[in-house]
């Protein structure tokens, strides 16, 4: 299903993709029994081919969900000095049902590139794809770029996690630094307040 899912990510280019409007909101949202996240490896095996076209800034996982259905929102947030500075883009209710069968499961990508615009700053581009059972997506964000930062990294989890879902949780993240010199990361407070630069992904509960 990946390769599936790439192949459309690279017909879409460069076309920019507005998430579609959530459905109409419960009254009240109940957290569910467990929201696991299992990262893979979006270049494994036949999709190898397709990381020279979304580069190395890429990353993936699965996200699963028992018990109550939740209203999560993934959220993209822009990090200097250890601190979020600004709200960069959001997804509404990444387990939307279509139709009776429930979406329990979802696979997020998520790319970053830097773009080069004739006269004006570098901007970096973000795609996300996010599929499963209820349908797919696929949307893309822009954000300024600093050509300052010469060294990048992802920060992502390696092994399997179960999140709490009673406040934000961090699951991915590309940081950036100045020095041309870079430490691996984590999503530890300690770890977050060293960062110079950073793209934070975070699922939140809606409501």
């Amino acid at each position: 299903m990946m390769v599936v899912l790439l192949l459309a990510w690279l017909a879409a280019g460069c076309t920019s993709h507005k998430p579609d409007a959530p459905a109409s909101a419960q009254n009240e949202h109940s957290l569910p029994d467990e929201v696991t996240l299992t990262p893979i490896d979006p270049f494994k095996g036949e999709g190898a081919k397709f990381k020279p076209f979304l580069g190395p800034m890429t990353g993936a996982f699965i996200l699963r969900y028992e018990g109550n259905k939740p209203d999560v929102e993934l959220d993209l947030d822009l990090w200097q000095h250890g601190k979020k500075v600004s709200a960069s883009g959001s997804i509404g209710d990444l387990f939307l049902h279509r139709g009776e069968r429930d979406n329990r499961e979802v696979e997020v990508i998520l790319s970053v590139q830097t773009a080069a615009v004739p006269g004006k700053d570098d901007l970096n581009t973000v795609k996300v794809s996010v599929s499963g059972d209820g349908g797919s997506g696929l949307y893309t964000f822009t954000l300024p770029s600093d050509p300052k930062l010469t060294a990048r990294g992802l920060i992502q989890n390696m092994n399997p996690v179960t999140l709490s879902m009673d406040k934000p949780a961090y699951v991915w993240g590309m940081q950036a630094t100045s020095s041309n010199s870079i430490r691996t990361a984590d999503f530890s407070p300690e770890s977050m307040s060293g960062l110079e630069w950073a793209l934070i992904v975070s699922l939140r509960m809606n409501g």
